[in-house]
């Protein structure tokens, strides 16, 4: 399979090979998100998350997917501290679901598999995974509920995506922001909603998205734009406030 984000050596977990395998929190938990200011968002996270992360969404081939903005810089997240963990009130569920993901198999159903690489995993400490029958133990049955949830989620989330384009409401915009200092940076390349195409949409599409459950996660994003505020390098510790605002360019 592709690698997604983060994940390096994607293997199956088999009964066998790996019977000994454990999982244990390893220092710098998070450390892996450190330079991401860009995070997978799932259309069920938008309102959770809201007031705490802003929603944006990135170009793609086929449709647009939706991202929490982490950093007003590439390489930069705000909210991973020090000791690599997550400094913010909601943790997106991509981060949370790790190192765990769902392969699908072709003709099968999917296979829970992990990230070789991550720190977390050895044969000598922490949980089990399976015990002397086999069995898969909490840790395991705990990571393959999440990481269904999520394959369920991410499934929605293109659905949404793909009504956003075939409605042609979303916009380009770059993201700007200064601090008290004088200090200007953007962000360019990502994708809102326009909120004027929204509203200038018909009754029964309007009626569409309701019932879709889509219409709520729209305005969630919108309104989530307003944590673009909270995006300071120095955040932790410093007395720059950043102020950020969104200039929709017209295409």
């Amino acid at each position: 399979m592709k690698k997604p984000l983060f994940y390096n050596n994607i293997i199956a977990l088999n009964t066998e090979a790996h019977r000994e395998l454990r999982l244990s929190t390893p220092p710098d938990p998070l450390g892996f998100a450190r330079d991401a200011n860009l995070i997978p968002a799932l259309v069920d996270e938008f309102a959770m998350a809201l007031g705490d992360l802003a929603v944006a969404f990135l170009p793609g081939a086929e449709f647009a997917t939706p991202v929490f903005v982490a950093g007003l810089h590439p390489g930069t997240n705000v909210f991973i501290s020090d000791d690599g963990r997550w400094d913010g009130r909601y943790a997106p569920a991509y981060l949370r679901r790790y190192p765990f993901i769902l392969a699908e198999v072709p003709d099968g159903d999917p296979v829970l598999c992990v990230d070789e690489s991550y720190a977390g995993l050895s044969n000598d400490e922490g949980t089990r995974f399976f015990n002397e029958k086999g069995e898969a133990e909490e840790p395991l049955k705990t990571a393959l509920q999440l990481a269904e949830s999520y394959r369920a989620a991410a499934a929605r989330t293109d659905e949404f995506a793909k009504k956003l384009k075939a409605l042609d409401v979303l916009t380009s915009v770059s993201l700007d922001a200064t601090t008290d200092t004088g200090e200007k940076t953007s962000i360019h390349g990502l994708l809102v909603v326009n909120e004027e195409a929204v509203n200038g949409l018909s009754g029964e599409q309007l009626a569409e998205l309701n019932a879709d459950g889509f219409l709520k996660p729209i305005f969630a994003h919108l309104m989530s734009l307003s944590a673009l505020s909270r995006l300071n390098p120095s955040r932790s510790g410093g007395d720059e406030a950043v102020t950020a605002k969104n200039k929709v360019e017209k295409s």
